[in-house]
């Protein structure tokens, strides 16, 4: 204050700072239309100079939508033989028939049926086969020589005659020898009676002995012909059985290996469809990132100017104003000049 008067400083940014504010202000939050716009020829149809421009702030963002890419043909037409596959319906997604493996796997199931049957049908022969010859159960009599009793009798026969003719030579030495009828002659003719029956006796017991000897053997043989037969149906049965359940396996394997294939093929179709719909999504991403910048530009513009005006040193001047007629020009002059060194000064002197 001086003489009594009041004094006023007003504090205020460079020109040029204030008018770069302004414009950044009146973009985001509009103004209104001016004779420069006129003379420029910006403003609108129906609109006049004074009337409200529209800023930013006073406009919505567009929006983009981000586009998904539909499956391929390639991927769809997996995904239908991939149904086919296990009997769905693609156009109901309902099973309405069967996999493609499972009528191998049915056939092969039927077969593994058919070789444990043929199998089973090998087990009486093969309890047959382990049965060990008993002599005490087997029918030796069968096997017995049906005419032995007749070569027995036969040698019997023989032995008789040869006996009479032995009992006649006694006699006839006895009675040359006036001994017949007695007690010597007697006991020889007793003595020959039991050589011969001796000999009978031992001739039917070796016949009998002999007979039955070879009735067992022949017995034996048989039964282990029975059993070597029995152990060979067996083991053809077991091996018809295996050999079917082979083949059933076969079967098997085929459809795996179909069903396999059909599984190779599909994903070869999803694998190339989605490499295809890879790269489409990705330029349908880059379209979009490319769309919302572009919608955003005129934000980002201000936002960049923003950036840059908040980022400037503040460039400052004082104005003192005294009320007349106390004014003192030389000194409001000298005032304003040190305020304004003083600002630059600070703005150059500044470390950044």
């Amino acid at each position: 204050m001086a003489n009594g008067q009041q004094t006023t400083q007003i504090a205020r940014e460079a020109p040029f700072l204030e008018d770069y504010r302004r414009r950044l202000l009146d973009s985001v939050f509009g103004g209104v239309y001016t004779e420069e716009d006129k003379k420029a020829g910006v403003i609108p149809e129906g609109m006049k100079v004074g009337d409200k421009r529209p800023g930013l702030a006073d406009t919505r963002a567009p929006q983009f939508q981000r586009g998904i890419r539909e499956l391929t043909r390639g991927e769809q037409a997996g995904i239908t033989e991939a149904q086919r596959a296990l009997g769905i319906d693609p156009a109901t997604g309902q099973r309405t028939g069967v996999a493609s493996f499972e009528p191998f796997i049915q056939r092969a199931s039927a077969g593994l049926d058919t070789a444990a049957a043929t199998g089973a049908l090998g087990i009486p022969s093969l309890q047959q086969a382990q049965q060990q010859f008993d002599p005490t159960t087997a029918n030796t009599q069968a096997f017995m020589n049906q005419y032995q009793a007749d070569v027995t009798k036969e040698a019997l026969k023989q032995l008789d005659e040869q006996a009479a003719k032995a009992q006649s030579n006694l006699a006839t030495q006895a009675q040359k020898a006036g001994a017949f009828g007695g007690a010597r002659f007697g006991v020889q003719e007793a003595e020959l009676a039991k050589n011969l029956q001796d000999i009978k006796s031992r001739r039917i017991f070796e016949d009998l002995s002999r007979n039955f000897m070879q009735a067992q053997q022949q017995a034996i043989g048989t039964s282990e012909a029975a059993r070597a037969r029995n152990l060979q149906a067996a083991q053809t049965f077991g091996q018809l059985g295996g050999q079917q359940a082979q083949i059933a396996q076969g079967i098997g394997n085929v459809g795996a290996q179909q069903f396999g294939l059909q599984q190779s093929g599909i994903q070869s179709l999803l694998g190339t469809g989605n490499v295809q719909r890879t790269r489409d999504q990705a330029v349908e991403d880059e379209l979009f990132r490319f769309r919302t910048a572009e919608g955003l530009e005129p934000r980002s513009r201000v936002q960049f100017a923003s950036d840059i005006l908040s980022r400037t040193p503040s460039i400052q001047q004082t104005l003192t104003q005294q009320p007349f007629p106390y004014t003192n020009p030389l000194a409001a002059a000298a005032g304003m000049g040190v305020t304004a060194l003083g600002g630059l000064g600070a703005f150059f002197n500044r470390g950044d």
